[in-house]
């Protein structure tokens, strides 16, 4: 079987992992000079960038991809638990270790808000239930499609424990329910963030985060995360994946609602048997899939969808080191919810935002010349809209964020910068289509968008699959990871069933 795949993001190489070790032939295409998608890099100075995320949870869903191919993660990458989830930095001064035992977490909560450890420890229960009750029937797989008339009794009891959280209340519901403190509300409500949501409006389910913390363990990957992707091309490569790279796709060529193979923008033409579409799934289905195979997907029904948050990052080597940072880190908002009225609301980035940063030199000395600091900086500005323009507003947004770092702490922040670049989410709109420069697609704000994300089949085209972040399971290097699994293992069990009912592939 031939399968081409389109983009060489974290579920693109997955996929393609999956699908060669099934003795598939496998061509994947990338429109960049790397693999990787989000997750990739910059040098400048002597200083190394990860591009996207700074540590990696879920470690089982990437051993999965290797164990694919016969391999171990452990023998591609060096892995270091942080003793530190992340410190969390507050307007008054005030921090919070949040320590990556459970234990010395609920003394660290009890010292910082009195009485509040016996909620962390229900909350860390609850999230292990979560954990439990969703990683079979939602993250190695797509419950809702594979569902396919009367559910069966597995299905059943999936179903029932999945009810039995009482998913539809919010993740502020959640969080109200095991603390008091407003304090730790502010913290335990940025898991919604992490999907770009609003904690008034996503599920409460998304509490699951706090068990991959603490309970399944938050990791670096020595040498930076951008290792990882550079591993599973390895391990791709050495199953016969074919790489081309610097190779945009222009179409999927589309017959009798069929995948066929995919048109380059060079004008050449490639057939396969499937395509895997690693390309962001909202822009895939208005650009890629002809508009005479758009029948659930239309571009109208795209444009009535609300994007997921996207992303304002500051990648900076600074001079000299700050002491009061950890690897990960947390600037929080004096107003929570004014930011989430900013970014929801107003469709506008707040003008006091949460900042995250990550300092992978405090783990990783390498990464960054002797006696300097490398600083991965992040907000969370709205997907692009008329109500912020940032090719003229990019300048003094970053300034106010610099500002604010320099009041909470890092101070003469701006004068020693030696290297610096800006991505705003025009950049992330146009290095990687992400449809208005959305991070994860969709956002899992109301109860619909929340667990009915795009499919990975593709309802309208046979043999056209979906990976990555903006369709099912989500955004993040273990879910992007599951996707590219789940979806080779879809293709298999496909063709299977179409060999045996002698129609071929």
């Amino acid at each position: 079987m031939d399968v081409i795949v389109i983009g060489g993001g974290i579920g693109g190489l997955s996929a393609a992992i999956g699908l060669a070790a099934r003795r598939a032939k496998v061509t994947l295409l990338e429109k960049n000079c790397r693999v990787g998608g989000k997750l990739n890099v910059w040098e400048s100075g002597g200083f190394k960038f990860d591009t996207g995320p700074h540590v990696l949870t879920m470690l089982w869903a990437l051993e999965e991809v290797f164990a694919a191919a016969g391999r171990k993660l452990s023998d591609h990458v060096a892995l270091t638990q942080l003793d530190t989830v992340c410190r969390y930095h507050f307007e008054n001064g005030d921090t919070l270790d949040a320590p990556g035992d459970p234990e010395a977490a609920a003394a660290a909560i009890a010292a910082f808000a009195p009485g509040e450890e016996a909620g962390f420890k229900r909350f860390l229960a609850y999230a292990q239930q979560v954990t439990e009750a969703t990683t079979d029937p939602f993250l190695r797989q797509d419950f809702g499609a594979s569902v396919r008339g009367v559910p069966t009794p597995a299905q059943w009891s999936q179903l029932r424990s999945f009810l039995a959280l009482k998913p539809w209340r919010t993740l502020r519901q959640v969080v109200s329910e095991h603390f008091t403190d407003p304090r730790l509300h502010q913290i335990f409500e940025l898991y919604a963030l992490y999907s770009g949501s609003h904690p008034a409006r996503a599920s409460g389910i998304f509490a699951t985060v706090a068990d991959v913390q603490w309970r399944q363990g938050t990791f670096y990957v020595r040498g930076g995360l951008y290792r990882l992707a550079e591993a599973l091309r390895e391990t791709a490569e050495s199953l016969g994946v074919k790489f081309r790279m610097e190779t945009p796709a222009q179409e999927i060529i589309v017959h009798g609602y069929r995948a066929r193979g995919v048109a380059l923008q060079s004008g050449e033409r490639l057939f396969a048997d499937a395509v895997v579409c690693n390309a962001d799934c909202l822009s895939a289905l208005t650009t890629l899939v002809p508009e005479t195979a758009r029948r659930s997907w239309t571009e109208k029904r795209v444009e009535t969808i609300e994007p997921s948050t996207s992303a304002f990052l500051l990648l900076l080597g600074v001079s000299g080191e700050y002491s009061q940072l950890a690897h990960h880190n947390s600037f929080l908002a004096a107003d929570g919810e004014a930011e989430f009225d900013a970014i929801f609301k107003s469709a506008r980035p707040a003008d006091d935002p949460t900042i995250g940063v990550a300092c992978q030199s405090v783990t990783d000395p390498t990464r960054a010349p002797a006696g300097c600091t490398n600083l991965f900086v992040m907000t969370n500005p709205p997907a692009l809209s008329s109500s912020f323009d940032w090719q003229i507003e990019a300048q003094n947004y970053r300034d106010r964020v610099l500002e604010k770092l320099e009041r909470m702490g890092l101070d003469g922040l701006r004068k020693r910068i030696l290297v610096e670049q800006r991505w705003t989410p025009l950049d992330l709109q146009s290095r990687y289509a992400a449809y208005r420069g959305a991070i994860y697609g969709l956002s899992s704000n109301g109860w619909r968008q929340g667990f009915l994300r795009p499919p990975q089949v593709s309802p309208d085209v046979q043999g056209l699959y979906f990976v990555g972040g903006s369709t099912h399971p989500g955004g993040g290097v273990p879910l992007c990871a599951l996707s590219g699994t789940n979806a080779a293992r879809r293709i298999a069990g496909d063709t299977e069933g179409n060999n045996h009912n002698g129609l071929g592939t």
